[in-house]
């Protein structure tokens, strides 16, 4: 008599069955609807509590503002907002170039008041807070990218936060 094996095929159809119903859950915003692959029933869960009831702790809120932004040409700007509440402002700008980059943020205009200066050698990276002492106040600020003597090679970005845990 012929012994058939059920447990292997059971067992990768259970863990295919969970699969598919998990995905879904983890790249959720914000209420979920999923469906139970074992009983085939909807399941809700806020995604702001873990399935036994306890919050989820975030801690720090941001906004992208941009986003590896390509940098080129001898001048360059790009703008960003800060929301009420989001007045930490972390900068990262990458030059691969060959020339050393030159930046100001500006508020208000590219030619407002300066808020921050510095430069960054060839090859090298800039990436820090801005304003870790004191957070700067919600409008439009500018960062002004300049190059003197070749055009300018390198990706920026500048992001926003409640804190400055980011």
């Amino acid at each position: 008599m012929k012994k058939k094996h059920f447990i292997a095929p059971a067992l990768a159809l259970v863990l295919i069955g969970g699969a598919i119903a998990v995905p879904s859950a983890i790249f959720a915003d914000s209420e979920v609807t999923v469906t139970d692959s074992a009983t085939s029933s909807a399941v809700n869960q806020d995604a702001g509590k873990t399935p036994t009831g306890d919050h989820v702790i975030t801690p720090q809120a941001t906004d992208g503002q941009i986003v590896d932004r390509p940098v080129a040409g001898f001048n360059d700007s790009a703008d960003f907002d800060i929301k009420p509440g989001y007045g930490y402002v972390r900068m990262y700008l990458r030059n691969t170039g060959d020339t050393t980059i030159t930046f100001t943020v500006n508020q208000g205009s590219v030619s407002g008041a300066e808020k921050y200066s510095g430069t960054v050698k060839p090859g090298k990276t800039f990436d820090e807070i801005l304003n870790s002492s004191k957070a700067w106040s919600a409008g439009k600020f500018y960062v002004s990218l300049s190059s003197g003597s070749g055009s300018m090679s390198g990706k920026l970005g500048v992001r926003t936060s409640t804190n400055t845990n980011f």
